[in-house]
């Protein structure tokens, strides 16, 4: 089950990064990579904008990663079969993994509101 665990969030870690080069050198979704205006280096944002965004992006990855474990959490206490060990610590980890998003979800807030402070 571990291995199972390891492998498939590796293979979400490595997709991740995979999604977004799609259209990296594209500046609008129907644009022709091919075709146009090379990119303007000055138009790509601020220092802050783009803190923002890598802040945000590792949030995203930190909520899935939480929502992994609830259903991880799920699953073990489904497959517990009345073990009252396996089922206090599934509970254990679905009360640290809805905590956690909490957190993330309090961080996203909070690196909103900054950023949209600061302008």
């Amino acid at each position: 089950m571990k291995s199972l665990i390891k492998k498939l969030s590796g293979a979400a870690f490595v997709a991740s990064f995979l999604v977004n080069q799609a259209f990296a050198q594209s500046t609008g979704f129907l644009d022709n990579p091919q075709g146009g205006t090379p990119p303007n280096v000055a138009a790509q944002g601020t220092l802050g904008a783009n803190v923002t965004i890598i802040i945000n992006y590792f949030l995203g990855i930190l909520g899935l990663v939480a929502v992994g474990f609830l259903i991880y959490a799920g699953i073990l206490m489904v497959t517990a079969g009345g073990a009252e060990e396996s089922v206090t610590k599934a509970r254990k980890i679905i009360m640290y993994a809805v905590a956690g998003i909490v957190i993330i979800l309090l961080s996203y807030t909070i690196v909103t509101f900054v950023s949209s402070a600061l302008g």
